[in-house]
């Protein structure tokens, strides 16, 4: 069976872009990166959203309360829940230092067995009960896209929004124990920090969950919006490493990379290209960024990742661009110099090839074709 949706007959100015099918709630401060081609599926009270998949088969709703209103996010799974739940334990968990609680629930709803996933997050000024879920006999096939989502789910704005979701903080706490420690040589000095190699694995888990959705875009075979999914999938893995990134980033900062963009940029640029060319070797074939500059290895993808992490970071705009036709990626960033540039929203960024030991602006005349390639923006 399908979800029965209801048709809006409004819209309202929760989008941020027509496209990016990402949604910031101001009054309630919290955003929501669905995935692609999902509708509103009910806006009449912004403290009760929902969304539906462009199936029909998934709903999504954020639900929002006083902060005083419960005590703790497993009151909120009793009293919110305590009609449905039929003695189902949940777990507590704590993201972004919330009290949080979160259960998997088969339900029955309309005479229809239900299944789905459900977030409770306490804190003084607003609490957040999520749920997404769909009919059990749709469960399996579209379990990526309810974790996904809520994953995708964040309190605030600027540098919550770039720290691993609620589901990637469930399944390991965020920051890590950084008992492990890294070390690396760039541009003649040697630099060491700690991370946690446990991150690496509760990262990768986010990006063959992404991978799996990708499955059913390209089963679709609608190539815009295919394009349209594969933005956000790079997206939603830039997004759950950028914060795992800060230790690197801070012992960075404290060697000379140089003074200008342009120059950290080449500096940088030159370093990943002398990663030892290698891949996951899972569904995804993609290496988490944060273990690819550990381990100094990664794939063209894994490598653009990494690069635009690290620049962002720095302040630097970049754009990482992907090609199905050539079956490769590489990077563009906006700085000065000479050579092949890529135009992107009335700019051009300069070509930045991650896997070849070339200078930047350099591209071989077979991958030319503007036409042929697809700028993912994480500025």
């Amino acid at each position: 069976m399908k979800i029965k949706i209801i048709i809006l007959v409004f819209l309202f100015s929760l989008l941020l872009s027509a496209y990016s099918e990402e949604f910031f709630v101001e009054e309630h401060n919290y955003s929501i990166y669905v995935p692609e081609a999902w509708e509103i599926l009910d806006s009449s009270n912004l403290a009760e959203l929902s969304f539906a998949s462009d199936d029909q088969t998934v709903v999504c709703q954020i639900s929002t309360f006083e902060g005083t209103k419960f005590n703790s996010a497993e009151e909120m799974f009793n009293v919110l829940t305590g009609d449905i739940n039929n003695g189902t334990q949940g777990s507590s968990f704590l993201y972004n230092s919330d009290d949080s609680y979160i259960a998997d629930i088969s339900f029955i709803s309309s005479g229809n067995e239900m299944r789905g996933w459900f977030l409770f997050i306490n804190r003084d000024d607003i609490d957040y009960y999520i749920l997404s879920f769909s009919s059990a006999d749709f469960y399996e096939e579209k379990l990526p896209f309810l974790l996904s989502v809520l994953d995708s789910f964040r309190i605030g704005e600027d540098e919550y929004v770039m720290l691993p979701g609620a589901i990637s903080q469930f399944y390991y706490p965020f920051p890590g124990n950084n008992k492990d420690t890294a070390q690396m040589t760039i541009n003649g000095n040697l630099i060491n920090f700690k991370t946690d190699i446990n991150e690496f694995e509760a990262s990768q888990l986010v990006i063959e969950r992404e991978a799996d959705l990708m499955i059913y875009y390209q089963e679709l075979d609608d190539k815009k919006l295919f394009a349209e999914a594969w933005k956000r999938y790079y997206k939603i893995i830039f997004r759950d490493n950028y914060s795992r990134f800060n230790n690197f980033i801070d012992a960075l900062k404290k060697i000379d990379i140089g003074e200008t963009s342009k120059d950290k940029a080449k500096i940088l640029l030159n370093w990943i290209q002398n990663f030892e060319y290698t891949s996951s070797g899972t569904f995804s074939d993609l290496l988490t960024p944060i273990s690819s500059v550990c381990y100094e290895n990664g794939d063209c993808d894994a490598r653009g990742l990494s690069y635009s992490i690290i620049l962002k970071h720095l302040d630097i705009d970049s754009l990482l661009l992907v090609s199905w036709q050539y079956k490769h990626s590489m990077s563009a960033v906006d700085i000065e110099g000479d050579g092949a540039r890529y135009p992107y929203e009335n700019r051009t960024y300069l070509i930045a090839e991650t896997t070849e030991v070339v200078d930047i602006g350099l591209i071989p005349q077979s991958m030319a074709d503007v036409e042929k390639w697809i700028p993912v923006s994480f500025f």
